[in-house]
């Protein structure tokens, strides 16, 4: 007999109790997986409201779910090892304005637009992802506050040069100007 569920907090439990066989309760605040099992994140996740740190590197996640990016306390997502494509990160992503370290080593093939709004990024970790065809929007420079980037192991055609050093130029004004 299928359990009911009253509520998203359970079920949210249920999937971290179940499926990641752990003691975490929808009250934690940091999630740090990584068991090489996890083929999903599951949308009850939307109930961990002081989630302000998940890390689920080396699983098998194919895509974020939107419901993630409720958490509005997110400050820092790690999700490289995985499978997600750049179809597979959502729009909403943009509403995580606390988030300030972003991990997606996975399988991309451009950088989504969505993740340009990200305003209060300070590390954006890209490395071992496909960008043979470019795949670098112009509005990276909308990220001001980054001060790493990292593109390890990126498959290039080329390294789109002019748009990282004008967005590297902008980095070290703004430094100049703040005096650091």
């Amino acid at each position: 007999m299928a359990k009911v569920f009253t509520s998203n907090e359970e079920r949210c439990q249920t999937w971290l109790s179940e499926t990641l066989n752990t003691n975490f309760n929808v009250n934690s605040s940091n999630i740090d997986i990584r068991i090489g099992q996890i083929k999903e994140i599951h949308p009850s996740i939307s109930a961990m409201t002081n989630l302000t740190r998940l890390s689920l590197k080396n699983n098998e996640i194919k895509k974020i779910p939107e419901e993630l990016c409720t958490l509005t306390k997110l400050e820092e997502i790690q999700l490289y090892r995985n499978l997600i494509s750049s179809e597979g990160i959502p729009e909403n992503i943009s509403n995580l304005t606390n988030l300030t370290s972003l991990s997606l080593s996975n399988q991309m093939t451009f950088i989504p637009e969505c993740i340009c709004d990200l305003i209060s990024l300070k590390l954006l970790n890209l490395c071992n992802n496909d960008f043979n065809d470019g795949g670098f929007p112009d509005s990276l420079t909308n990220l001001t506050k980054l001060n790493h980037l990292d593109l390890g192991m990126c498959r290039l055609d080329y390294i789109p040069l002019p748009k990282l050093f004008i967005f590297m130029i902008i980095i070290f004004q703004i430094m100049l100007l703040l005096d650091l």
